[in-house]
């Protein structure tokens, strides 16, 4: 496992985060704005997998990819959510309380997803736990040895270790990163907040990105 973050922090070095010149400005590789897709391109040992319904999940997926080089992948449900994700509170709700696993249109093949070693996961929070889209896809793949990384938007100042600690469970032979979370206080609950999120570092907003990555880098 060691020797696998080892890895992990020599592809950020690769192909992220560049030399630091003498006044200790950061310089990044130049690459193109990312477009997102439907389905990973091949290109890159890394991907960035994403469910968003508004486009805040999106901006912050395409931004990671616009850094790093990686591969991004659009998780579009087979049964489509409304625009205004409030006007599917039940649906969604009902899926998040009762661990439900709503179908994905455009899974890749296994082999597709296999040739990845690193997968940033994106999510919102939506009814205290990750879109269950999002689990849908993670179950799909033998993830064992691949370094996961979730990032998550969110309005709520709570449940975010509750999202965290799902996409965690349903990814047992992945490689975390962070490698430990905060003790989840009631596991069983997720309806009634827990106040058990401090010490989670997300990236707050697009603009955040890019510190958020080097955070991630310096915490290894």
């Amino acid at each position: 496992m060691k020797n696998l973050l080892l890895i992990s922090l020599l592809l950020f070095s690769a192909t992220t985060i560049g030399a630091c010149s003498e006044n200790n400005d950061i310089s990044f590789p130049d690459t193109e704005q990312p477009e997102s897709s439907d389905l990973p391109s091949g290109n890159s040992k890394t991907l960035v997998a994403y469910f968003s319904a508004t486009g805040t999940t999106q901006a912050i997926a395409e931004r990671i990819t616009e850094l790093t080089g990686a591969d991004i992948y659009r998780i579009n449900a087979a049964d489509p959510y409304a625009t205004n994700p409030y006007d599917d509170t039940e649906r969604i709700q009902n899926e998040a309380y009762n661990d439900l696993r709503p179908g994905v249109a455009n899974l890749p093949d296994k082999e597709a997803i296999a040739q990845y070693d690193t997968i940033f996961v994106g999510s919102p929070c939506w009814w205290h736990q990750p879109a269950m889209v999002v689990c849908t896809f993670l179950e799909n793949y033998n993830l064992g040895n691949k370094i996961i990384i979730p990032f998550f938007t969110y309005g709520a100042t709570t449940y975010l270790n509750e999202s965290m600690q799902k996409i965690y469970k349903v990814t047992p032979e992945a490689i975390h990163i962070p490698a430990t979370l905060p003790e989840d206080l009631d596991p069983e609950n997720i309806r009634e907040p827990q106040n058990d999120d401090a010490g989670i570092d997300m990236p707050n907003g697009p603009d955040d990105v890019e510190a958020w990555l080097l955070r991630i880098k310096s915490n290894q």
